[in-house]
């Protein structure tokens, strides 16, 4: 199975790609194991995609096909053949 990663932010540019693709021999996997994937290759990485605990930090949306899963994504999330797997920086503030 093949999945598409968008990276953006800083993780993007420690990585320093904007996208990867990542094959398993699995027919799913989880979120997490697409994150251990890409930290064994990028090790610089893990502190902008997981936080001590292991979780995605608060300021990080997942997208998976476009949209964002109700809940929010977590590594236990599946992710299937051909998905598009965005990882975006929440950003706030502006004028109200």
């Amino acid at each position: 199975m093949q999945v598409w990663i968008a990276l953006y932010g800083s993780a993007r540019v420690v990585i320093g790609k904007p996208q990867l693709d990542i094959v398993f021999d699995s027919p799913t996997i989880t979120l997490g194991e697409v994150l251990e994937r890409v930290i064994a290759q990028y090790p610089r990485a893990r502190p902008y995609l997981l936080d001590q605990a292991g979780m995605l930090p608060h300021y990080i949306r997942v997208l998976i096909n476009e949209v964002r899963p109700e809940p929010d994504a977590t590594p236990a999330t599946l992710l299937y053949d051909q998905d598009h797997v965005s990882f975006l920086v929440a950003v706030a503030g502006g004028e109200r």
